[in-house]
């Protein structure tokens, strides 16, 4: 065994950081760390540190601290634990399902170099204290977080303390408004990647500013919603005159397809109007199946559906329709 170490630290630096790239940060550390103080200085250049935890390493969590402040990519499932203070210099945090007691860290620890956030947390309660973390984002100092997503979660947005978010670059969140949405775009001037659940409201923007950069756009409309409530499109695509890709997403059922969809115009008067560079619109029709789909007199109207939609966007940019049947 001495002699196999002694050929490895023969080994040039840049060839051992190359070889403990290929190694798992927990394996990595056990029998390398603090041999000598070369092999240290090796395994501490290493940018790439990951740590992934689930339910099954609750009885393990403390062996962690002692890597932590080297830990660069962070991932958490389900209810395993961790004191996130102890993870100085976090640049991605992964986090799927986890607790309560864990996702309630966020309010209090400090994550500097945070670069990339993840947050997927399902069939949470509607009244936890998750959706104040959004209003943390805005309201702290994360000067390099780039990408933020937040799924399944419902957000509480007060906007009195936010400040402008320049190292934000793409955002995926749940349910906004027009309000919320003007308000994002005039909070992060540098964002191009944007995706959010389109809510009605009674509400009208107040100060319209032209966001500049944001060139892709995907807008997911909610379950079942009627064609009619579409009306208000225009006031989202006239922030956005720079827009290149534009993405749809509207879920409904089979037996509520009638022909109403044959007389939409599939925004084609918006587009024409406010987004001038558009290159690609893609629009996914996700339809859950019912025996009307079946027994239906008009078994073609998916096709016929497709047709309108291609012919009257059949001019300038490119352009896909993608039925999805569900069930």
């Amino acid at each position: 065994m001495r002699h196999s170490f002694s050929r490895l630290e023969h080994l040039p630096n840049e060839m051992l950081a190359e070889i403990f790239e290929y190694i798992s940060t927990q394996t990595l550390f056990q029998p390398f760390y603090n041999l000598n103080y070369r092999l240290n200085t090796v395994i501490q250049s290493l940018n790439s540190h990951y740590l992934s935890l689930t339910t099954t390493d609750c009885d393990q969590i403390e062996r962690y601290n002692f890597i932590a402040p080297y830990i660069s990519i962070l991932l958490i499932e389900g209810r395993a634990q961790l004191n996130l203070n102890y993870f100085t210099n976090i640049r991605r945090l992964i986090l799927i399902q986890s607790t309560d007691e864990f996702v309630e860290q966020l309010e209090r620890v400090h994550l500097p170099y945070l670069e990339h956030l993840v947050i997927n947390l399902g069939n949470r309660r509607e009244n936890d204290c998750m959706p104040y973390y959004w209003n943390r984002i805005f309201s702290y100092d994360l000067p390099y977080l780039n990408i933020c997503c937040m799924y399944n979660i419902n957000l509480t947005w007060t906007c009195s303390s936010w400040r402008q978010m320049l190292s934000l670059h793409i955002l995926k969140i749940g349910d906004i408004d027009i309000l919320v949405y003007e308000l994002i775009l005039s909070s992060c001037p540098n964002l191009c990647f944007f995706k959010f659940t389109r809510l009605i409201s009674n509400k009208k923007p107040t100060n319209i500013i032209q966001h500049m950069n944001l060139k892709k756009l995907i807008i997911v409309i909610p379950w079942f919603e009627e064609l009619s409530q579409d009306c208000l499109m225009n006031d989202f695509f006239s922030y956005v005159p720079n827009l290149e890709k534009l993405i749809f997403h509207r879920t409904n059922e089979s037996k509520a397809i009638n022909e109403n969809y044959l007389q939409y115009d599939w925004y084609i008067s918006s587009i024409t109007s406010y987004l001038p560079l558009l290159s690609h619109f893609i629009y996914y029709f996700h339809i859950l199946k019912s025996n009307w789909l079946i027994n239906s007199t008009h078994p073609n109207i998916f096709d016929q559906i497709q047709e309108h939609f291609n012919y009257i966007h059949r001019h300038v940019y490119q352009r896909r329709f993608i039925l999805d049947l569900m069930g």
